[in-house]
């Protein structure tokens, strides 16, 4: 029987009647009386105890324990908390020939966040000046893409008030793992031990990079000796519906290859993103907060079922949709057949929402 802390009045109750049965003519249960204060306060302190008990409890199991229990669990299984990266990229400003920008100079977004020059460069006869510059602070906040302004916190003279980021833009940015992704990625480790370049050894490898939220092995699929390392960024690319960029690309390929079985020839690629279009032809309750919470959740019945060149079938999109609250009845005019994505490499993102028109909400 699985063991259940007592509430703090089931003990208060527990130690006055005992204190009244050794006590023969007393009535602990008095509200004016010594002995209903000594249960009170000795009930008190055993609700800490037990509260304390329940507490190490949980700290004895990987998937109950707090961050700290949780962090030593991972460490004592060589799993490491993913620390947040830094954001990298290139930004170029027209300039006076001559003119340069050094080492150390603090670049500005419109919105405050910074980068320091990683290496000074001086204007390259083309009157523009191209420096490769790093976030001031780890995460996500500071990835961009190729456009955004940037001006020089010092001004330099001779170079132009603004610059902007190139291609590819500012990227490689990615927060710290949460407890939830780190508890995942341990439990991964003790339910698939290593071994030696399996393919799961493969998927641990990929998701062991900042950023990656899933990721998938596919022996063979190029031929004999080949593999196929395919993965998503749900949280960092969520702009870009979780699908890598090249340099996500790149990132993790650099990782894996020093991990692989010398023999492996290892390809990794990003899924090739294939939206899924709904059409809901009746809705018993239509409000924008209702919309935004189907969207919300066939979103994340997708990060949760869809891989690539797989099927998503119509019980899982009428299942996300029957569990936002408010929902009573709809109907889901397509799809109306199992769907899959275009193999080998093709995912499932979420598509376009057909909503009922005006008077079809309900029936």
């Amino acid at each position: 029987m699985p063991f259940s802390r007592p509430t703090l009045e089931t003990l208060r109750t527990r130690i006055k009647t005992d204190l009244m049965n050794r006590l023969p003519g007393t009535d602990a249960l008095l509200r004016k009386n010594n002995l209903s204060v000594i249960g009170d306060v000795e009930a008190g302190a055993t609700h800490l105890l037990y509260g304390r008990l329940d507490y190490s409890f949980n700290q004895l199991f990987p998937d109950t324990a707090e961050s700290e229990y949780l962090v030593r669990w991972a460490s004592i299984w060589g799993v490491q908390r993913i620390e947040a990266s830094y954001a990298f990229g290139q930004v170029q400003w027209e300039a006076n020939t001559a003119t340069s920008i050094a080492t150390g100079s603090l670049v500005q977004r419109a919105d405050g966040v910074q980068f320091t020059v990683l290496q000074g460069a001086t204007e390259d006869g083309t009157n523009h000046i191209t420096v490769n510059v790093q976030a001031v602070n780890p995460g996500d906040l500071a990835n961009c893409v190729t456009g955004v302004q940037m001006t020089l916190v010092n001004t330099v003279a001779g170079v132009a008030p603004l610059g902007y980021v190139i291609d590819p833009g500012i990227d490689g940015g990615a927060p710290t793992e949460t407890d939830e992704q780190l508890l995942a990625r341990l439990l991964f480790r003790l339910q698939v031990p290593p071994q030696g370049g399996s393919a799961d050894d493969y998927i641990a490898w990929a998701m062991e990079v900042p950023g990656v939220t899933r990721a998938w092995c596919y022996g063979l699929e190029l031929g004999p000796g080949t593999v196929v390392v395919r993965f998503m960024m749900d949280d960092v690319r969520a702009d870009q519906q979780g699908i890598p960029q090249p340099g996500d690309v790149q990132l993790v390929a650099e990782y894996i290859d020093p991990l692989r079985p010398v023999t492996a020839v290892v390809t990794v690629e990003a899924p090739v993103p294939t939206p899924l279009n709904v059409t809901i032809n009746v809705l018993s309750a239509d409000t924008p907060e209702i919309r935004t919470a189907i969207q919300n959740e066939l979103t994340d019945m997708l990060r949760r079922q869809a891989v690539p060149g797989g099927w998503i079938y119509v019980s899982q999109i009428t299942s996300a949709i029957q569990a936002v609250p408010g929902v009573v009845y709809f109907n889901v005019a397509a799809p109306t057949q199992p769907q899959q994505a275009p193999p080998p490499g093709g995912i499932f993102v979420m598509g376009n929402i057909t909503w009922p028109v005006d008077g079809a909400a309900r029936v």
